[in-house]
């Protein structure tokens, strides 16, 4: 039996849903090349999300679903909705990681600039003494 659209949509948030937390993993790591290659397998995916969302339904408009099949769809949605609740809030730790993080270097970045000013000052200085 086929997969229902609604199958297949969860399989693909899903796989979204553990790309973020892998995205956490490599934040806490300092990975940050390994963070934006998940970014792009992320994208990726919702890239074959949209196109499945975009795709016609499932029956055609003239067919009434039976009240079982309602309450099958409820289900479906209500998975859909935890998977992607679960995603926005990895999304959001996430972005609270990696805002610390870009806090860390601005504070950092002015004092590795003034080494380099006095690395190069130092280095000017000693080449002019020594001629």
């Amino acid at each position: 039996m086929p997969k229902t659209r609604a199958a297949l949509q969860f399989e693909l948030l899903r796989e979204i849903f553990d790309l973020a937390r892998a995205q956490r993993a490599s934040l806490e790591r300092d990975d940050i090349e390994r963070m934006l290659d998940l970014m792009a397998e992320r994208e990726s995916i919702l890239g074959r999300l949209l196109r499945l969302v975009e795709e016609p339904g499932d029956e055609p408009e003239n067919v009434v679903t039976f009240p079982g099949a309602v309450d099958h769809t409820r289900q479906d949605a209500l998975a859909l909705d935890t998977v992607i609740r679960g995603i926005l809030e990895h999304d959001r730790e996430n972005e609270t990681i990696l805002a610390e993080k870009l806090d860390v270097l601005r504070e950092e970045l002015p004092r590795v600039q003034q080494g380099r000013r006095m690395a190069t000052a130092y280095r000017a200085a000693g080449s002019g003494s020594a001629s």
